[in-house]
């Protein structure tokens, strides 16, 4: 009998396809750019997009995810959220162009306003495209996403890219983000040609919002609480520090999204449908949480072990301590999937006060543990980051049990194989590459240590655990039924 059901394999491969084809091209936009660029200005573009990045979320107000939980959607909830988020959006538009100046201030980085305002754009632009995104979302369209979000990122190098190459610097960066998200919007309507009716209900209005309050402050609150080094660096340090924290955390969210974005993205739609069934809930979260655990752990501490060969081919000369960064954030691994993972389903179950409460407390931490080292340098406050972590970890396994009765050591049992082979391997490719530094070409030395690295992990994966073969067996052999997903 088969291990992974057709509602979990087939929206996923969708989903794993979205994101190593986006992030392919995304990163090696952002891989050249910064080539191109240097530390300095990348660090300019990136304070203004972590500003824009914090208030997106907040202008989103959870609407997009609260269509996507509602058991139930009507036409007049669609259209009140469009609208409702088309609002939120020109308002932040306006308020961030009115005050780009402050907050330029407040960085200490008076070129910053110009770039701001740019960007404020987005506001507007995005919510063309959020609510379509949602409903595809909701009914497991993830063919229309992924090609959405590939069709994105093709547009953001074919404009970042010559704009980079005839020497527009900064701007180039700028049109690029603007560019993507134009073409976000575009693809979102030509995948679902739904035309929103000029028409506002009040009682949708509030239940949308009762619930995506919680899910928007959440999000821009674990925002804050994942980006808090950028934060208090930009405010203290600078645009260089801001750029290389950022540039380690490119590499990670490439690592993430090819890994645990895919099940990040399956999650809740697939929790919320199994809410009714205590046992298949249950099920359907330790399938997630050993699957995702199965591709993230290696792919992450094996980017750890291979952090500064990596970084001298990615990005070259001046970019070292970049790699730095890519160590301590892959130290947090574990906990970013455990945390993510039950986020998924407490969201799931409907509980986003509970959300709120957990983000606001990580939140609270951080700021204070960061503020705290800042005076030891950008790393100790990322590392501040990964101790966070896991020290909230208990909590959010106290929530597990209570809201989805699913207990602490079954979770740890679904990602222990993971783990362990996870650690074998990166010793051995440490062991590697320290034996062939300075013999091989830094780009061979990651083709043959992150091979052998893989070969390992697998070898001492499969005598712990030889279920895996048949769940990623009846993964691949749902692709004949992909495209049924949705109808």
């Amino acid at each position: 009998m088969s291990t992974a059901r057709p509602g979990i394999a087939s929206p996923l491969l969708w989903s794993t396809a979205s994101s190593l084809g986006t992030q392919a091209l995304a990163f090696a936009t952002f891989a050249v750019l910064a080539r191109l660029l240097g530390a300095p200005a990348f660090g300019l573009v990136a304070l203004a997009a972590l500003v824009i990045d914090l208030l997106l979320v907040v202008s989103n107000a959870g609407i997009a995810e609260a269509v996507v939980q509602r058991p139930a959607l009507s036409e007049d909830d669609a259209d009140t959220a469009f609208w409702t988020n088309l609002l939120c959006g020109l308002f932040f538009c306006i308020a961030t162009m009115a005050f780009a100046p402050l907050i330029a201030g407040a960085f200490d980085q008076p070129k910053l306003t110009s770039i701001i305002r740019a960007l404020a754009t987005i506001f507007v632009i995005n919510p063309l495209g959020a609510i379509h995104t949602a409903r595809l979302t909701r009914s497991l369209n993830f063919h229309a996403v992924a090609m959405r979000n590939i069709v994105a990122a093709l547009v953001g190098a074919g404009v970042g890219l010559p704009l980079a190459l005839a020497g527009y610097g900064i701007w180039s960066l700028v049109a690029q983000r603007i560019a993507v998200i134009i073409a976000l919007s575009a693809c979102a309507w030509i995948s679902l040609p739904w035309l929103p009716r000029l028409r506002f209900r009040y009682h949708a209005f509030r239940e949308l919002v009762r619930f995506g309050a919680y899910i928007g402050l959440s999000g821009t609150l674990n925002q804050i609480n994942i980006r808090i080094a950028e934060v208090i660096s930009g405010a203290l340090v600078g645009p260089v520090a801001v750029a290389f924290i950022r540039a380690g955390s490119r590499i990670v969210e490439v690592l993430n999204q090819v890994t645990y974005a895919p099940f990040h993205q399956i999650a809740m739609p697939l929790l919320a449908r199994s809410c009714a069934n205590n046992e298949e809930l249950k099920a359907t979260y330790l399938r997630l949480s050993r699957l995702s655990a199965f591709v993230m752990f290696p792919a992450f501490l094996g980017c750890m072990a291979l952090a500064d060969v990596v970084v001298a081919v990615v990005f070259g000369p001046g970019w070292e301590a970049v790699a730095d960064a890519i160590r301590i954030f892959a130290c947090a691994v574990a906990a970013a999937q455990m945390n993510n993972l039950i986020v998924s389903a407490i969201t799931a179950l409907g509980h986003s006060g509970k959300v709120l409460s957990w983000t606001a407390t990580q939140i609270t931490l951080g700021l204070l543990a960061a503020w705290a080292v800042h005076k030891w340098g950008w790393q100790a406050m990322l590392m501040t980051g990964v101790a966070r972590g896991y020290l909230i970890l208990p909590y959010g396994f106290y929530l597990l049990k209570k809201h989805a009765g699913i207990r602490f050591r079954d979770v740890i049992a679904s990602v222990r194989p993971a783990l362990c082979s996870a650690a074998v391997m990166a010793i051995a490719v440490i062991g590697g590459v320290t034996k062939t530094a300075g013999i091989l070409h830094n780009a061979f030395t990651v083709v043959l240590w992150g091979t052998c690295g893989a070969g390992i992990y697998l070898g001492v994966y499969v005598l712990q655990d030889r279920e895996i073969i048949v769940q990623m067996r009846d993964i691949l052999a749902s692709r004949r039924k992909i495209t049924r997903v949705g109808h």
